[in-house]
């Protein structure tokens, strides 16, 4: 069985991590999870890409979590666990934290650590078959403090006790009911209605949306309050921006804004 790999590409405006192991389910293994904080660097430091997307090869799975085949060598001590949990941290908060919006397309499989990475981006759409689950409790495992963090954000801490104690399985309308994820679409059409959000992303001012995500993540950072300063900069930056000017322009103007993100 062919090892999984982590395919990084850019499509237009458009920067894609794909975990790429459908013989796994898109199961993420150490070098998969590796390459995630480097491709989403590469992706802040290209002014051409103006969001970013996360999906599984195929439509089979998002991804079914962390590769439990590695789970003997890289959670079997605690100096190994320490590091893999540094790693994932890493990971989460390249996401949570670039200025780029970030979208998760979720067909089939969202489990465990797929759900974590699904978690840390802005926006998340699914096909109406897909699955999601957090399987701690049946692995016995120690689930991550930044994992339990986020879910917390996103669901409230009633649904992240049930998902956390019971280790079940919820399907797609659950996991809309309980604002999981954004929106579920046939599974025919959730490729082409997040292509469509992906374009407005793309289209939409970089700096404006870079102001919000700043903000919004100062109000669910992990630790402290706000820090006024870095909200204040995050606003200057876009208020004194090129795009800023230009959007007037074009309200004015009657006319599509053309925004480049200076």
């Amino acid at each position: 069985m062919s090892e999984g790999k982590l395919t990084v590409e850019k499509r237009g405006a458009v920067g894609w991590i794909v975990f790429d192991s459908p013989a796994k389910r898109n199961a993420i293994n150490g070098a998969m999870w590796r390459g995630i904080p480097d491709a989403m660097a590469a992706f802040d430091a290209d002014p051409q890409v103006r969001c970013v997307a996360f999906r599984g090869a195929g439509t089979e799975a998002f991804s079914a979590g962390a590769d439990i085949s590695e789970f003997d060598r890289i959670r079997s001590q605690d100096s190994a666990v320490a590091e893999y949990d540094g790693l994932l941290d890493r990971v989460l908060h390249s996401i949570q934290d670039s200025r780029k919006p970030s979208l998760a397309m979720i067909h089939g499989f969202c489990m465990g650590g797929g759900l974590e990475v699904a978690l840390a981006c802005d926006l998340r759409y699914c096909g109406a078959s897909a699955q999601f689950a957090i399987p701690a409790a049946k692995l016995g495992l120690a689930y991550n403090v930044e994992g339990h963090k986020r879910l917390i954000e996103t669901i409230g801490h009633a649904r992240t006790r049930e998902i956390m104690f019971l280790g079940g399985r919820y399907v797609a309308a659950d996991a809309l009911a309980m604002g999981l994820v954004n929106k579920v679409l046939p599974d025919d059409s959730l490729e082409k209605y997040s292509s469509e959000i992906l374009q407005t992303l793309a289209d939409n001012a970089p700096l404006a949306i870079a102001n919000s995500k700043t903000i919004i993540e100062e109000y669910v950072k992990s630790e402290g309050a706000p820090d006024p300063a870095v909200m204040q900069a995050a606003m200057k930056r876009c208020i004194e921006s090129d795009d800023y000017k230009e959007g007037r322009r074009a309200f004015m103007e009657k006319r599509k804004p053309r925004f480049e993100g200076k």
